[in-house]
């Protein structure tokens, strides 16, 4: 069986080009849209509803509620910043934009990972 510890510094040696890569690019459209007037946006990863998108499934998770009675109360890592970036719209903003983390159930394989980054950027009044 072959060693596939990442953090085994001599096998992280060729990923970390990669990793300087993504840096840059993230960087680089980060000015970008600083440059064009976006705000950057953190939503929130838990979500209330996993959403009605057929083709998505969310990953369901057991939030403990601090009211000392033990009870949990279920949420879910979202698919997408779509639905709490569209109610900063809602609520006045024009020009904004999020590289955030998004899990997917039933993903998976070599061009599919259950968690990605995805860049999600809304403006209004525009082409």
């Amino acid at each position: 069986m072959t060693d596939s510890r990442w953090w085994n510094p001599d096998r992280h040696a060729d990923r970390r080009p990669l990793l300087l890569t993504r840096n840059r690019i993230q960087s680089d459209i980060r000015s970008w849209l600083m440059a064009e007037g976006f705000t950057e946006v953190d939503p929130a990863a838990l979500a209330v509803s996993p959403g009605n998108e057929a083709h998505l499934h969310a990953f369901a998770t057991t939030l403990l509620r601090g009211d000392g009675d033990g009870k949990g109360v279920t949420r879910y890592l979202h698919t997408s910043p779509e639905f709490a970036m569209k109610k900063l719209i809602a609520a006045g903003e024009r020009r904004i934009a999020a590289f955030t983390h998004v899990w997917r159930n039933r993903e998976g394989g070599p061009r599919h990972a259950a968690e990605f980054t995805m860049l999600e950027w809304y403006r209004c009044g525009d082409d």
